[in-house]
């Protein structure tokens, strides 16, 4: 609304949607879904992904001139992260097992001189 500079009343004219509706729309206010439909059908350059998930951009289009070059990128991008968390967890679990032997370690040489 603000980017299109349109109040409540503006956009329910647009929408042919009650004011009413529109504000609870707009706040996140309770309202029927089929409204919602309703309401999104009428604007048809708005995402409606973007209302209803808060995905992407606000606004149809905006941003996909390469989409698969952008997936590409965040799948490359996801890859490395969890190859790079892979490799920490396994550091964890390597310490952690040096951590326990040496606790063995640690109790056997206490049983050991308990009797000296």
């Amino acid at each position: 609304m603000r980017i299109k500079e349109l109040d409540v009343y503006q956009l329910s004219v647009l929408t042919q949607t009650p004011p009413a509706m529109v504000g609870c729309i707009v706040q996140g206010e309770e309202y029927c879904m089929d409204d919602l439909l309703a309401f999104l059908k009428q604007l048809p350059d708005v995402n409606s992904r973007w209302v209803i998930y808060g995905e992407g951009n606000v606004f149809k289009g905006e941003g996909e001139a390469h989409p698969e070059a952008h997936l590409k990128k965040d799948r490359a991008a996801y890859l490395t992260e969890m190859q790079n968390l892979l490799h920490q967890l396994e550091e964890i679990e390597k310490h952690q097992q040096e951590q326990t032997h040496l606790d063995q370690l640690r109790n056997r040489i206490r049983e050991l001189t308990k009797h000296i």
